[in-house]
C-alpha cells in the first residue's frame, strides 16, 4: 500500500485505489425547501366514448398549505391528486391527516460529512472526486489501528467523496459496518478535532490541483461531523392515502417520503426514483371508474415507494459511495 503523508503529525492517510468523478441531505433539502407544498390536480377525465374532458392544471408554489386552504379547493366530480413534496420538515402531511410514523432502517454503514465554505472562490461546479479503501494512522491518539488492514479478514477501508463547487465543497466519508478498532474509536471519540483533522488532510490529499489547500489559518472554514454515526434511512409507513369525503388522493414524494441521515451527494436521485411511478399513478387515477380503481392505484404507488426504500437500503450506498 502506498502511503500519503501530510504535515499534520497526528494523521496519515493510506489508499490502495482512487478514481475521479454535509449535514445530511443538504442538496436535496435545498431543492425541496423552495416548495411549501406542491399541489398537482389531475386534469383528465376519460369518458365512455374515449374522449377527454380537459380542465385547468394548477401548480401553486410558495403557498401556505393549511386546513383553510384545503377547504377552499373547488369541488370536482373526479378525484383530485395532491402531491406533497415539502421536505423532511414540512407540515402538509399533518394538515392532510397522514400518519407521521416512520420506519427507520440501518444501511449497515458508518459515515460522516463535512462542508468547506470559501467565499474567495467562485461558484464553479466540479466533477466528483472519489477515493476508496482508505486507512488512517491514528497512533498519535493512542490507536494502533493501521495494521488491521493487513489482516485479510479485516473489513475494507473508508470511501471518500468530494463534490460541490470551488466555493462550497462537500465531503462524505463512509465505511461498511464493522467492529474494527479504528471504527470503534471514531464512533465513540469525544475529541471532535480528530474527525476535523481527517477531513482536513483528506481534502488536501485528494483535492483538484487548481484549488488551494486548507491550512491551519483557513481550517475554520471546515465544518464536519464530530464522530462517525450509523447511516440510517427513514421512510414513511404511509406514503399514499385517499380522503373519502373530499374525493382527494394524496401521495408523498421526496424527503417528505424518505430521508437519509447521511449526505451522499446523490440525494436527488433517491427522490427521482420515487417519481418513476408517478406517471402511471396519475394515468390510473384519471381512468379510474370507481373507488376500487382509486384504491388499487394508491396501493401500487405505496408498494413502489416501499420498494425504493428497500432498494436503497440494499444497494444505495454501494452505488453512491463504494464504486
Amino acid at each position: 500500500m502506498e502511503s500519503l503523508h501530510t504535515s499534520n503529525p497526528g494523521l496519515d492517510i493510506g489508499s490502495r485505489s482512487e478514481s475521479e468523478q454535509p449535514d445530511h441531505a443538504l442538496a436535496w433539502d435545498t431543492a425541496l425547501s423552495t416548495l411549501a407544498a406542491v399541489l398537482v390536480y389531475v386534469a383528465v377525465k376519460v369518458t365512455l366514448d374515449g374522449r377527454k374532458h380537459k380542465v385547468d392544471v394548477k401548480v401553486q408554489l410558495g403557498t401556505k398549505f393549511c386546513e383553510d386552504y384545503l377547504r377552499r379547493l373547488p369541488a370536482a366530480d373526479w378525484p383530485r391528486v395532491i402531491v406533497v413534496a415539502d421536505g423532511s420538515c414540512g407540515e402538509s402531511c399533518s394538515v392532510l391527516g397522514l400518519s407521521s410514523d416512520y420506519t427507520v432502517e440501518s444501511c449497515q454503514a458508518y459515515g460522516a460529512n463535512a462542508t468547506i465554505e470559501r467565499l474567495d472562490q467562485r461558484q464553479v461546479p466540479t466533477p466528483e472526486i472519489r477515493a476508496h479503501n482508505l486507512f488512517f494512522d491514528l497512533s498519535a491518539y493512542g490507536v494502533e489501528a493501521l495494521r488491521e488492514h493487513r489482516n485479510p479478514t479485516a473489513k475494507p477501508g473508508f470511501h471518500l467523496k468530494i463534490y460541490g463547487t470551488f466555493r462550497n465543497r462537500y465531503m462524505a466519508l463512509v465505511c461498511p459496518a464493522s467492529d474494527t478498532k479504528m471504527v470503534r474509536f471514531l464512533r465513540h471519540t469525544a475529541n471532535a478535532t480528530i474527525m476535523k483533522n481527517i477531513f482536513h488532510q483528506s481534502f488536501n490529499v485528494y483535492k483538484t490541483d487548481i484549488e488551494p489547500r486548507l491550512s491551519d489559518v483557513t481550517l475554520h472554514q471546515l465544518q464536519c461531523s464530530r464522530r462517525l454515526f450509523e447511516v440510517q434511512l427513514s421512510h414513511r409507513r404511509v406514503s399514499a392515502a385517499y380522503i373519502d369525503g373530499d374525493n382527494v388522493a394524496v401521495i408523498v414524494e421526496g424527503e417528505a417520503a424518505r430521508v437519509l441521515n447521511f449526505d451522499t451527494g446523490c440525494g436527488v436521485n433517491l427522490g427521482m426514483r420515487g417519481l418513476e411511478s408517478l406517471g402511471t399513478f396519475i394515468y390510473s387515477m384519471a381512468t379510474a371508474v370507481d373507488q376500487n380503481d382509486v384504491l388499487e392505484a394508491l396501493s401500487a404507488k405505496m408498494t413502489h415507494s416501499k420498494q425504493v426504500a428497500h432498494d436503497f437500503k440494499c444497494t444505495g450506498l454501494s452505488e453512491a459511495m463504494y464504486v
